[in-house]
């Protein structure tokens, strides 16, 4: 568990033929949080403690990023059905750049064939996350299927991707994150940038995007 602010994030919607003219930014409807933890936490996975231990002489930084999609009002109409999160680590030298060594989760998934309730619960309270697996018992074997699928693994530009699904909608507190590798003797830093598709009934699927994070320049992962 950990302490993790959740801040209101402002969609922008994307300018297309026959959108609305007067089709302001969506508030309200997406919260974003991240903390940076060390890489050998207690709470880290058994495997990530397993690479920064057997690559001495190496720095990590444990990157945790929380999306929350809510639902929709009366006010703010249409429903979420896919989302990304792109990272960009960066260094003031493009050449050179830090790496998503290890990515959390590789693919999130929940039973095809399951009833409502069955699957993962996340939730925030008073902004603490609370991850966890939530398998009722009638959720039988079955084929799964993905609501949430990472990207990236040592690359500089991991991503993740969230959707939908019929008897699940894309609703409620997402986290993922990332093994850092920095690079020594620079500023490190990662832009979270974020792309996700509402339905509504009467404008049909629109487009939204936004920067994510504390400033502009994005998260500081060291001096």
């Amino acid at each position: 568990m950990t302490e993790v602010r959740l801040h209101d994030v402002a969609l922008v919607p994307e300018r297309t033929l026959g959108s609305p003219g007067d089709d302001a930014p969506l508030r309200g409807r997406l919260t974003f949080g991240w903390d940076l933890l060390p890489a050998d936490h207690p709470g880290a996975p058994a495997d990530w403690l397993t690479q920064v231990r057997g690559t001495p002489g190496r720095d990590y930084r444990h990157l945790l990023l929380v999306c929350s999609f809510r639902p929709e009002t009366p006010q703010s109409p249409g429903v979420f059905r896919h989302a990304s999160l792109a990272v960009s680590l960066t260094t003031p030298d493009p050449a050179v750049r830090p790496v998503a060594r290890l990515i959390d989760p590789g693919e999130r998934t929940r039973p095809a064939a399951a009833g409502p309730g069955t699957g993962l619960s996340f939730t925030v309270s008073t902004g603490i996350v609370d991850v966890g697996v939530e398998r009722q018992p009638d959720a039988g074997p079955g084929r799964e299927e993905w609501i949430v699928r990472g990207h990236g693994a040592s690359q500089p530009d991991p991503q993740w991707e969230f959707r939908s699904l019929r008897r699940l909608p894309l609703v409620g507190d997402h986290p993922v994150a990332a093994l850092v590798e920095l690079v020594p003797g620079a500023v490190n830093t990662a832009e979270v940038l974020v792309a996700a598709e509402l339905e509504h009934r009467s404008w049909g699927v629109r487009r939204y995007r936004a920067r994510l994070g504390p400033a502009r320049h994005g998260i500081t992962l060291s001096p």
